[in-house]
């Protein structure tokens, strides 16, 4: 039997252990370029993303959204979401890309189911909110199964099934959510929807960093990163017309 001092002692210990290994892993990923080389590219790659888009959405601001009335009030913080959505999505398919060769079945489930419910959650509650549950469910969808799918493929038809899966019920359930939402403090849901997304793909992250085999990563060039980039410019520009332009539910034409 272990008494409650020895109880204790061992906690503080493992507490104090735990402490260690948290900054021996912070000394390592500031010093050690080669172990983290994947994780830096993840960090330098959503960095320059959110720049880009950022810069792009205040340009579209300013230079054709703001002669639409109301424009402000309805789609303004929306369009931060967006860029804040195109980024996290970028790292966590980024690391997804760069370490899936090393995954295991198990893993690959897991990173699909993530990635894929994540992306259709997010993209489909934010076109749910503004333009309605069809547009945000086809979008949400669309975009939740296709990434979570394309992220495993490697990994075996389990891993792609299960990424597939998952994009449809993120895709349909952000949609619905965010509809059932709208006259019901949506304003102050959807920041609490964004942080909590952006957790859950930082925790894949480090899920994928944790139990992967460690082996080198190549670097990629800048073809590479401007390629991606790219996507992800395209994706937050293609998210933010759709809800600008597409189709409106019944609901939200009033508006």
């Amino acid at each position: 039997m272990i008494s409650q001092n020895e109880g204790e002692l061992m906690e503080e210990n493992s507490d104090k252990e735990n402490s260690e290994e948290k900054k021996h892993a912070l000394k390592h990923f500031i010093s050690d370029k080669k172990r983290f080389n994947a994780e830096r590219q993840m960090l330098k790659v959503g960095l320059i993303a959110f720049v880009i888009i950022s810069a792009a959405m205040i340009m579209l601001y300013f230079g054709h959204f703001k002669s639409i009335p109301n424009f402000s009030a309805k789609y303004g913080l929306y369009m931060l979401y967006i860029t804040i959505s195109a980024t996290v999505i970028g790292i966590g398919v980024w690391h997804t890309k760069a370490y899936r060769h090393t995954f295991t079945c198990s893993m690959g489930m897991m990173t699909g189911m993530t990635i894929g419910m994540m992306v259709g959650f997010l993209l489909g509650a934010i076109i749910g909110a503004t333009n309605g549950m069809f547009m945000g469910s086809v979008y949400g969808m669309f975009l939740g199964m296709f990434t979570g799918a394309w992220c495993t493929r490697t990994c075996g038809i389990m891993s792609i099934m299960e990424g597939m899966m998952a994009g449809l019920m993120g895709g349909l359930m952000g949609a619905m959510t965010t509809v059932m939402m709208i006259n019901d403090n949506l304003v102050l849901f959807m920041p609490l929807l964004i942080g909590s997304i952006v957790t859950i793909l930082a925790g894949m992250s480090v899920m994928i960093y944790k139990e992967s085999e460690q082996q080198d990563i190549p670097k990629n060039d800048m073809y590479d990163v401007f390629s991606f980039v790219s996507l992800l410019f395209i994706l937050a520009m293609l998210t933010t017309f759709i809800m600008v332009y597409g189709p409106k539910s019944a609901l939200l034409a009033a508006y």
